[in-house]
């Protein structure tokens, strides 16, 4: 006989319907032997550069969704990425702004990239048409707020080796 439920409890298939839904993304920080970060320009914002990353997909964790997106974007996975657990630097929530959900953005230090690994890069088309490694403080002057607060926090978290979290405000 099956027990009575507490009031208010829900099976767990309709407490989800309840429960706010939103998006995760995940990336990897790259710089090369001098310091400089990599980052790739996207067809869809001209002039905005972003961290190799993308949304999650179903069945992912982050680092698999970082690790696959590099793979689209750069063409291969860079060997520091590509062993051990690379550690995350930043985790960035955003809170929902019609049309978006809340969004949660989880970046890794994916190492340092070799000249090679750097020769090897080809983009894909459809979503970058340029690469660039440069300091931080050159790629926050090209990047919008929120861009910028994700870049310096990574960026801070790499070298300091410790992880920051973000609140970043709306857009």
């Amino acid at each position: 006989m099956p027990t009575a439920l507490p009031p208010g409890w829900l099976p767990p298939e309709q407490f989800v319907s309840t429960l706010p839904h939103g998006l995760a993304c995940a990336g990897l920080l790259f710089t090369d032997a001098a310091g400089r970060i990599l980052a790739l320009r996207s067809v869809r914002g001209p002039g905005q550069y972003v961290l190799p990353g993308g949304f999650l997909e179903p069945g992912e964790d982050l680092l698999g969704c970082a690790r696959r997106e590099t793979v689209e974007e750069l063409g291969f996975l860079p060997a520091a990425a590509r062993t051990g657990d690379p550690r995350l630097l930043v985790l960035a929530f955003s809170a929902p702004e019609p049309p978006w959900p809340w969004r949660l953005g989880a970046f890794f230090d994916g190492g340092t990239l070799t000249e090679h690994e750097i020769g090897r890069i080809t983009l894909d088309p459809v979503e970058h048409d340029a690469f660039t490694l440069r300091t931080v403080e050159e790629l926050t002057a090209l990047a919008d707020e929120r861009r910028g607060l994700v870049l310096r926090a990574a960026a801070e978290a790499h070298r300091t080796g410790r992880t920051g979290y973000l609140t970043l405000p709306a857009s």
